[in-house]
C-alpha cells in the first residue's frame, strides 16, 4: 500500500457504527500502553522525591487506619478536632485501608510505601477489566476514565483506586447479563455492591441505581427481573445500615459515618470550581465533542444488551449526582475536590467515548490519543520538575513528628499539629488540631497547649498561611531550626519544659 492510499484510508469517512480498522486500534493501544508506562513511572520513581506531598489529610487517613490494622489495633485513629480517646474510624469506610494492611503483611513493606505499589497495580487491574468485558474498544474507553488530568491519583493514597475496578465490574457485567442471559452476572453484582459500599459511601448510588432500574422493569412487567435487581439493592442498603450502626457502637461520640461537618461556601465558589478542577472542563469538551460527532455523523446503533447499560450509566449519574449534591448540602458545599466530580461524572464519560468510537473518523481517533500522550508527557514532565524545585518532607518526618509529640505531656492539645503523627505515632491521649479545630480546643480544658511552629512555617512557605490564626502565629516569629518544632503556649503540668523543643 503506497503512502496515499494508507492516508486516504485514514482520513476517509467510515460509516457509523463500523468498527475502525485494525491499525487505528492498535494505535490508540499503543498510545495508551504508553501513557500507562508514564503513569507507573511517574508514581514509583517520584514516589520518595514527592514525599508526603502526596499523602494529603484523607491519605493520610487511610495510611493511619491501614497501620492500625496492621498493629492489631483495630480501627484505632486520633481525633484531628478535639480531644477524644482514639476511636473507630467512622469518616472513612474499611474497604481500601484493609486491603493496604493486608498487603502491607504480605509483603512486609510499610503501608506509605506498599499502597504505591498497590495503585499502580489496582490501574493496572482496571484497564485489564476493560479488556475482558470491552474487548477492541477497550483501550479507547480506558483513556475517557484516566485522562491526563485525573492520572495523578494513581500516585495518591486514595479509595478511588479500588473503586473505579469495582465499578467497571458492576457495569461490564450488568451488559454482560442482558447479552448471555446467564444469572450469575446477576449474583456478582449482588457480592460487587457490598465491597463497593466498603471501598466508598457513594456505592450506594450504585446501588440505589439498580433498585431504580428493577422498579423499572417492574413497571414494565418483568416482575421476577424487577424483583430480583430489587432485592440485591436491598442486601446493599442492610449491608451499610449495619455498618454505620457498628461504627456508632464502636465510636466514643457515637458518630456512624454519616455525621458532617459543616464547611460554608466560600465566596468564589464557581471561580474556584472552575480554576482548580481541571476535570470540568475536560467533561465538559467531551460533551461538546459528542454532541457535534452526533449531529455530523449521525447516531451509531447499539444491541440491546448496550442499550440496557446506556440506562443505566445515566442511573448511576443521576443517583452519584443526587448523593453527592445532597451530602453538599448537608454541610459539604466548601469542599472543591477533583475526585467528586470523577466518579459522578464518570458513567456520563464512558457513554460519550462509545458513541465517539463508534463515530469520529481514524483520523480523529488517532489523534486524540496522540494528543492524550503529550498531554501526559507534559504532565510527568511538570511533576519531575516540581519533585527537584519545590520543598518536601520526606517520610523520615513522621518519624522526627513521632519523637517529638510522644515526648508531650499527657492530653497535650497541638495546634496545626501534623497529622504525619497517624503515620508513625503510638499515642491516644494528643489531639491534632487543624485550623478547623482552633475554636474547639480553645473552648475545652486542654492541660498543655503547644503550637507546631514547623507546620506554620512550612504552610507559609506553601502559600497555605490563610487558616492560621494570628495569636498562634506570634508565637512562631522566631524561626525553626527543623521541620518539627514545638512551642508551648500555657501547661498546668508541673513538668518544666522548654518552650522550644525541635528534635
Amino acid at each position: 500500500m503506497s503512502w496515499r492510499s494508507f492516508f486516504a484510508k485514514a482520513f476517509e469517512r467510515r460509516e457509523v457504527g463500523a468498527p475502525p480498522l485494525p491499525w487505528v486500534r492498535w494505535v490508540v493501544r499503543g498510545c495508551l500502553l504508553f501513557q500507562m508506562g508514564i503513569v507507573s513511572w511517574d508514581a514509583l520513581a517520584l514516589m520518595e522525591p514527592y514525599g508526603l506531598r502526596r499523602a494529603q489529610a484523607d491519605c493520610t487517613a487511610y495510611l493511619g487506619a491501614a497501620r492500625s490494622l496492621l498493629h492489631g489495633e483495630g480501627l484505632r485513629m486520633p481525633s484531628l478536632f478535639e480531644p477524644l480517646p482514639y476511636g473507630w474510624m467512622s469518616e472513612w469506610p474499611l474497604g481500601y485501608p484493609a486491603l493496604i494492611a493486608f498487603s502491607s503483611w504480605l509483603t512486609g513493606i510499610e503501608p506509605f510505601y506498599i499502597s504505591r505499589w498497590l495503585n499502580v497495580g489496582l490501574y493496572i487491574l482496571s484497564y485489564l477489566i476493560m479488556l475482558f468485558f470491552f474487548k477492541s474498544r477497550a483501550d479507547w474507553l480506558f483513556l475517557f476514565i484516566y485522562p491526563p488530568n485525573y492520572t495523578w491519583n494513581v500516585a495518591f493514597p486514595l479509595s478511588e483506586n479500588l473503586f473505579i475496578p469495582f465499578f467497571l465490574l458492576t457495569i461490564g457485567s450488568f451488559e454482560r447479563f442482558y447479552r448471555d442471559e446467564k444469572g450469575w452476572w446477576m449474583v456478582g453484582i449482588g457480592f460487587l455492591l457490598p465491597l463497593l459500599f466498603l471501598v466508598r459511601y457513594s456505592g450506594l448510588a450504585v446501588g440505589i441505581a439498580l433498585g431504580l432500574w428493577g422498579l423499572w422493569q417492574g413497571l414494565c412487567r418483568n416482575w421476577r427481573e424487577g424483583l430480583r435487581w430489587l432485592v440485591i439493592a436491598a442486601f446493599q442498603g442492610l449491608w451499610a445500615g449495619g455498618y454505620f450502626l457498628w461504627n456508632a457502637l464502636s465510636h466514643p461520640a457515637q458518630e456512624s459515618g454519616l455525621s458532617m461537618r459543616g464547611m460554608p461556601v466560600p465566596p468564589d465558589f464557581f471561580w474556584r470550581l472552575w480554576q482548580e478542577v481541571p476535570f470540568l472542563r475536560f467533561a465538559f469538551l467531551v460533551g461538546l465533542l459528542t454532541v457535534a460527532a452526533l449531529w455530523k455523523w449521525g447516531r451509531p446503533s447499539f444491541s440491546l444488551a448496550e442499550q440496557k447499560r446506556d440506562k443505566l450509566l445515566w442511573l448511576l449519574f443521576l443517583t452519584q449526582g443526587g448523593l453527592y449534591a445532597w451530602s453538599m448540602i448537608k454541610g459539604r458545599v466548601g469542599i472543591v475536590d477533583t475526585r467528586h466530580f470523577v466518579l459522578t461524572l464518570l458513567p456520563i464519560l464512558l457513554y460519550a467515548a462509545e458513541r465517539l468510537w463508534r463515530t469520529l473518523p481514524s483520523s480523529l481517533l488517532v489523534s486524540i490519543a496522540g494528543i492524550w500522550v503529550v498531554w501526559q508527557l507534559r504532565n510527568t514532565y511538570q511533576h519531575f520538575r516540581w519533585s527537584l524545585e519545590i520543598p518536601h518532607l520526606s517520610y523520615t518526618y513522621a518519624e522526627r513528628v513521632r519523637q517529638a509529640y510522644d515526648s508531650l505531656p499527657p492530653r497535650s492539645c497541638i495546634i496545626g499539629g501534623s497529622i504525619a503523627y497517624i503515620l508513625k505515632g503510638r499515642r491516644i491521649d494528643l489531639c491534632l488540631g487543624d485550623w478547623e479545630g482552633y475554636f474547639p480546643l480553645l473552648l475545652r480544658d486542654c492541660p498543655c497547649l503547644y503550637v507546631d511552629c514547623g507546620i506554620v512555617d512550612q504552610r507559609y512557605e506553601l502559600g497555605l498561611g490563610a487558616g492560621i490564626l494570628w495569636p498562634f502565629v506570634k508565637y512562631c516569629d522566631k524561626p525553626c531550626s527543623a521541620p518539627v518544632c514545638l512551642r508551648r503556649i500555657v501547661c498546668a503540668s508541673s513538668d518544666p519544659k522548654s518552650s522550644d523543643a525541635s528534635p
